[in-house]
């Protein structure tokens, strides 16, 4: 009889053990879930923040995003060229291409980071009156 109990607080300990295991995993793999989908909607709202800036006016920078930081650090991946129009005629702007290196913050640390291509522009010609 006592042999019997014994197994059976062996056998119940080990299935357990198990369950608790599998438990750990899935808390685990929800964490990591809810991480990653932060991040994504992070990485969202700082595209959508970063669309205003123009890089070759502004090539560092942060801007608020409600509880988060979007910080930025922007370089020109070719050098800056003169605008040309449609027809070939130079327009009013210079053009450059920059490389932004984001990273999206709130108190705890780095949600984010990532790399996006922008244009950067500057109006350097005015157009000519007729």
């Amino acid at each position: 009889m006592l042999l019997e109990a014994i197994v059976a607080l062996v056998i119940f300990s080990l299935v357990a053990v198990s369950l608790y295991a599998w438990q750990s995993t899935n808390v685990q793999a929800i964490q990591r879930a809810e991480a990653h989908a932060r991040s994504n909607a992070a990485t969202r709202s700082a595209l959508a923040v970063l669309a205003d800036v123009n890089p070759m006016l502004t090539p560092k920078g942060e801007r608020p995003m409600g509880a988060d930081t979007v910080h930025w650090d922007a370089t020109a991946v070719r050098p800056v060229r003169n605008g040309v129009t449609a027809v070939g005629l130079p327009s009013l702007f210079d053009l450059g291409l920059y490389e932004m290196h984001v990273q999206v913050t709130d108190a705890n640390g780095v949600i984010a980071a990532f790399v996006v291509r922008q244009a950067g522009y500057k109006q350097v010609r005015q157009m000519d009156k007729p």
